[in-house]
């Protein structure tokens, strides 16, 4: 019969918890890393709020992927007369009420169109999906940009102008800011460094018990 003193430990538990904290304790501070690269990110973006007006040339930067536009400002001439909206995406109000924002397509920054527009522009923003069904626009927005508000996704604008004015009747959209990107990094280091002690608090109790019961 093997005694305690030549075996003192568990093998298998104490190989996986050898393991396992150290990485546990890694993602933590991996983490914590994240929390400091997003924090980095969204002094950059408040920063860009900040920069001149979007040239032609930095819209064409934008669409070869060379230069990011989010949360620049920008002007857009949007005077294709009567149109019907190109979509209705749920949104608040600058006054922070829900309901719907009314998206318009005015023209492509590159001049020329392949699958779709490049850019489309908040109209306004409506309480009903069905406030409007058509939309006179003769004018000119000056607004905040969104990068790729459809995820990517193939044939849809590489970006969303999102105005402080509205064409009437609709009423204007909030604008959101960089500080409203997630941030759960913190939380989520907390959380794999629980773990970590958690799993050698296990592991301590599992050992006073398997000794006991050798």
């Amino acid at each position: 019969m093997t005694s305690p003193r030549s075996n003192p430990l568990p093998l298998g538990a104490t190989l996986l918890t050898l393991v396992m904290v150290p990485v546990l304790i890694w993602l933590g501070f991996w983490q914590l890393q994240r929390r400091e690269w997003k924090h980095n990110v969204q002094a950059e973006l408040t920063r860009a709020a900040s920069l001149p007006l979007v040239t032609p040339r930095e819209f064409l930067d934008a669409m070869a992927g060379s230069k990011s536009l989010q949360f620049r400002r920008a002007t857009v001439d949007c005077r294709p007369g009567r149109v019907t909206p190109y979509d209705i995406k749920g949104g608040s109000s600058a006054a922070g009420e829900g309901g719907y924002r009314v998206l318009v397509a005015c023209r492509d920054p590159a001049k020329r169109y392949t699958h779709g527009p490049d850019i489309v522009v908040v109209a306004g923003w409506a309480p009903r999906p069905d406030a409007v069904k058509t939309l006179d626009l003769d004018t000119s927005f000056t607004g905040t940009i969104i990068e790729h508000p459809y995820d990517k996704q193939p044939g849809r604008p590489l970006f969303l102008l999102i105005p402080t004015t509205a064409v009437s009747p609709l009423l204007p959209s909030r604008i959101p800011t960089p500080d409203e990107l997630p941030d759960n990094h913190l939380s989520y280091a907390l959380q794999w460094f629980a773990f970590a002690i958690t799993l050698a608090v296990i592991y301590a109790i599992y050992v006073r018990r398997w000794r006991r019961e050798r």
